[in-house]
This record gives C-alpha cells, structure tokens and sequence, in this order.
C-alpha cells in the first residue's frame, strides 16, 4: 500500500483526498472540502479573484499539512475550469506547486478532466459501464464522458452551477422567471448530446453527490452511501422545485445541503434535470468518487505505484 493525497481545485471547491492505494483499489484515510470559491466572477481571460486566490492558497496549505502528517508521501493537485479560464489560472497553480512543495500541480483539459473523472468513478461504480455516460456537474463546466468505451471523445461543455448561479439568478428566492431562464440556458449548452446513445447516466461531483445526501437526508455526509444511489428523475425535480422555493438562509440550514453549495445548488440541479432530459431517461446513479480519486489513481499509475 502507498498512503498519497490529491487536491481536486474547482471553481467552487477545494477537495482533498488521503488514501492508502494499490493498484486501482483505495481506502480512504482522510478527507477535506474548502469552498474557495475561485470562480466567482470570471470571464474567460480574466484574472482570478484576489480573495478566492488568497483563500484557495491558504485551504490548500492547511490540506498539505494535514495530508503530511498522516504519512502522505505524494500530494498532488490537479486545477479545472476557473484556472483553464483564467489568464493567470496556469501561473496561480505554478505558484501553489512550489509555495506547498507539491509532487505534481498540473490545470487540466475539459478531455483530461474527464478521463480522469471516468478513472475515479470506475474505482467505484457498481453494474454496467457499457451504454453509460459519466456526467461530472462542476462550477464552470460538465464534463460529459463514455464509461463503457474510453477510445469515444469526453465532451466539455461550458455550463457549471456556479458560472449559471452567477448569471441567471439574482432574487431571493429565484423567480420563475429567473428558473426559467436557467432552464433554457441549460437545455441551450447540452445541445451537443441531442440524439446520444445512452443506457445509463451516472453522475459524479458536488452536484450529484449533494442530490444523493438530500435524497437520502444524511446529517453526516457518507461518500460511500452516496456512491451508487439510484435517483428518479421525478425526485431529483422534487427536490429542485423544493429548494428553488426556499430563500437562501433557509437552504442553508438544510440537512444533507453543505452550506457553501446553498447558493449554487439550484443551478446544479437544474443541469442535471437537463441531462435526464436531452438524454431521455428517468433515472440517474449518483457518484461520489469521480475526478478527485481519478488525480490520485492516475498520479501513482504514472510512477509506477
């Protein structure tokens, strides 16, 4: 066994992963979510925010910390959308590398990304991968990737709850005219995947795995209870019509809702259903394992661990 860790540095989150690993099999040690929230106002060729920056870099360090000292002798983290967006989002990361004496800080492609996202939530998936599409909901973008035939080309679309929060919803709760918006606007960038073949859609990062707690009204979240979770397209609109009612405040105190993603989580949803929808299911598999465990297999494949 070789104890590592990851970072997984999103437009909404900071996740860390410590784990004993073998091969593809991992245990989890320990585990750690920031909400640093880098995204927040970013246009592409921007600059990241400098209080997102600043928070980022301070979680970071004290998810290095942690991770060294329960033995981890790899760390590794791998940046997405808000640092592919950024003009400064490769130079931030270089800096994070050195500052914490990283093994390997890299920003991904949407395609690496969702390799990656598809590597992680294999590890864990239950039933069959052929016919399924892996759906990863981030905070500036989904990836879109084939589980049963890693030769198909991922896409990235560029359509995250955080960049969609930003843009469609400003009262308190949102509008019907705002859910609305949000809804065409969903419908508009899953427009590639009109007519896609596809069985089974499972669904990985804070989105699903957040649907997954408030479906099974978890007050402690348990990853290994969400991983595998069959949600019915008609209780995943249930619970987006639900929250979409309830003020902010209120959303925060919900059980199984992280506090961070209450602003966020309306948008996610609503992606989600979009997918159910441009796919033409009724059901989908909610995943918590996905990108972050795929940086840590990946990572320790190349060397050989």
């Amino acid at each position: 066994m070789t104890r590592a860790a990851s970072m997984d540095l999103g437009s909404n989150t900071l996740r860390l992963l410590v784990a004993d690993v073998r091969g593809h099999e991992w245990l989890p040690v320990q585990r750690g979510l920031a909400t640093p929230r880098l995204g927040r106002g970013l246009k592409p060729g921007g600059s990241l925010h400098p209080q997102a920056r600043q928070a980022a870099r301070q979680e970071a360090k004290a998810f290095v910390e942690l991770a060294r000292g329960l033995g981890a002798g790899r760390v590794v983290l791998a940046a997405t959308q808000a640092c592919r967006l950024a003009q400064d989002g490769p130079a931030f990361v270089a800096e994070l590398a050195q500052y914490l004496a990283l093994e390997r800080a890299r920003v991904l492609s949407g395609q690496e990304e969702a390799r990656l996202s598809r590597l992680g939530s294999l590890s864990r998936l239950e039933g069959p991968a052929q016919g399924a599409l892996l759906a990863d909901v981030g905070g500036g973008s989904s990836e879109v990737v084939d589980l049963g035939d890693e030769a198909v080309p991922a896409l990235s679309l560029p359509v995250g709850a955080v960049s969609l929060g930003e843009a469609f919803l400003r009262a308190d709760p949102p509008a019907p005219a705002e859910l609305k918006a949000l809804e065409q606007a969903v419908a508009e960038a899953l427009g590639p995947l009109a007519g896609r073949r596809c069985l089974r859609l499972v669904a990985s990062a804070g989105t699903a795995a957040t649907l997954g707690s408030l479906v099974l009204g978890l007050p402690d979240y348990r990853p290994e209870t969400i991983n595998n979770l069959v949600v019915p397209r008609k209780r995943l609109e249930q619970e987006l019509d639900r929250l979409a009612a309830l003020p902010l405040q209120r959303r925060r105190s919900l059980p199984g809702l992280e506090p961070g993603r209450a602003d966020i989580i309306i948008p996610g949803l609503a992606i989600l259903r979009g997918l159910l929808q441009v796919l033409g299911l009724h059901e989908l598999t909610v995943m918590d394992a996905g990108l972050l465990e795929g940086i840590l297999l990946d990572d320790l494949a190349s060397m050989g661990g």
